[in-house]
């Protein structure tokens, strides 16, 4: 069966994160106000602090299990396409960093509230508020830099990105892709660009394809669905399409977690909020957890 390499540093993993940073993702997100960005940004910044912490064995530095990408793409005021890394500081111009890497240059470390319950003392639960260390690598742009949605151009670069590491890591479990998107590509049909970069492939299986499209309406989210049934319009659909079958060892780990992952589902969510995406994150990466915890390596 593919999708069963063990990860560890002589086989890492790769996970690469396609942001759209159009100017619609300044809407509010699933019926609210909170822009969508801002959303996504959380959501990234949480995740590669999960993952770091993920790859810690109690030694100085984490062990560089995965490599990480970060690529954004928008156009410019004439519509001409940019798609980058967007990283920035010392690992700016980077399509692809190390986990030691990530763990050596947080932007910043910025002090957050998070709401917490505990048991009071008399048979119920109060609400306390305690600060948190929340580290920054990704900072959403400027409103005045974001305009198209140039989807294709993301992909083929992306598939350039995969291609290059698939080549360098031949035998490794195969890259995943999560797109984070709420736009109409304004250069073509993406989906045989997203096939391109399906077809890009490991010994150990095709790369994964993870598509959250993030919606402005209050509608009923659709998580890891099986159909294009409940999706409403022809962009979801065709993010259903272009998303990759949930593998049997990945859908079998979400179930473990309590996550609804029928046979024959696709990598996808719809109108996700915060908690769908960050759900479809760690669905995504459940790999992180069996992967790294081998006797040989604790």
């Amino acid at each position: 069966m593919p999708y069963e390499m063990q990860i560890d540093r002589a086989n890492p993993g790769c996970i690469i994160f396609m942001v759209d940073q159009s100017n619609s993702m300044l809407d509010g997100i699933a019926g609210t106000a909170r822009p969508k960005l801002d959303t996504v940004a959380t959501a990234i910044n949480r995740f590669f602090a999960e993952l770091i912490t993920s790859c810690e064995k109690g030694e100085e530095k984490p062990r560089n299990y995965f490599e990480v990408g970060l690529i954004g793409y928008t156009t410019d005021q004439n519509g001409v396409a940019i798609v980058k890394p967007l990283f920035q500081g010392p690992l700016a111009n980077q399509d692809l960093v190390s986990i030691a890497d990530l763990y050596d240059n947080p932007l910043e470390i910025e002090r957050r509230q998070k709401k917490e319950f505990v048991d009071d003392g008399a048979g119920g639960l109060s609400e306390v508020i305690k600060e948190i260390a929340f580290p920054v690598w990704y900072r959403p742009p400027a409103a005045t830099e974001m305009f198209g949605t140039p989807m294709c151009g993301a992909f083929g670069y992306v598939s350039q990105v995969v291609r290059g590491w698939v080549d360098a890591h031949p035998g490794c479990f195969p890259p995943m892709v999560i797109h984070l998107t709420d736009g109409e590509p304004v250069d073509g049909d993406p989906r045989p660009f997203a096939d391109e970069l399906k077809s890009l492939a490991t010994s150990d299986g095709n790369v994964l394809l993870f598509n959250c499209h993030l919606s402005s309406r209050d509608s009923q989210p659709v998580f890891l669905p099986a159909t294009d049934a409940m999706l409403p319009d022809d962009y979801a659909k065709d993010l259903f399409t272009m998303s990759s079958a949930l593998p049997d060892k990945l859908r079998h780990m979400a179930e473990v977690k309590g996550i609804s992952a029928p046979l024959g589902c696709k990598a996808m969510a719809f109108n996700a909020d915060a908690v769908s995406l960050l759900k479809l994150l760690n669905v995504g990466t459940q790999v992180v957890a069996t992967a790294t915890l081998p006797p040989h390596l604790r």
